[in-house]
């Protein structure tokens, strides 16, 4: 064998062992480059989840503080009250509107005291319908306090969810004018 067919071979070798010793450090590069980005992909999963209460057990038991706004004399007050986790924004509402029906301190406004929560609706375009039982000769009220209740009413709702940007009035299942014989409810 001749002295450059030998070098040749040696040489031959040293380039296998470059391209292994490459193709390694590529292939140890693509590998580190994927694990660290496996982790900040599994963020979104997470977010996806949490916009899924029912999903996850822990939140069915769960309280959510709300703030009630009720009368107490002769102004609005507001206070936080705890109110049962619910699986949608309408039953969340419902549930709110029934804590400040419930509500000791809203209870001594002459106008929520003899109305009762007959059903609620959360319509489209953020309109939420209050569907209330009442006799409307039975609730003795001065206007000042049956618009103080229509404000309780409204601002509860609207300041614990913003998708409700306005709220109608109907009773036994029809619209109404009026709760007590004063306030317009058909603006």
């Amino acid at each position: 064998m001749s002295l450059t067919t030998d070098r040749a071979i040696r040489d031959s070798r040293l380039l296998l062992v470059i391209v292994i010793g490459l193709v390694f450090i590529i292939a140890a590069s693509a590998y580190f480059y994927w694990f660290r980005r496996t982790p900040s992909m599994a963020v979104p999963k997470q977010a996806e989840q949490s916009q899924y209460p029912l999903i996850q057990p822990a939140f069915r038991n769960e309280s959510l503080s709300i703030t009630l706004y009720y009368p107490r004399d002769g102004m609005l007050v507001s206070s936080p009250a705890p109110v049962k986790r619910q699986p949608d924004e309408q039953a969340q509402a419902r549930e709110t509107l029934l804590a400040l029906f419930q509500d000791q301190r809203a209870a001594q406004a002459a106008v929520l005291r003899d109305v009762k929560l007959r059903a609620f609706y959360l319509g489209p375009q953020g309109i939420a319908y209050i569907d209330l039982a009442t006799d409307q000769q039975a609730v003795r009220a001065s206007a000042w306090d049956e618009q103080l209740a229509v404000y309780a009413m409204v601002n509860t709702l609207t300041q614990n969810f913003e998708e409700i940007k306005q709220v109608v009035f109907l009773v036994d299942g029809r619209e109404t004018e009026t709760l007590a014989g004063h306030i317009d409810l058909t603006r």
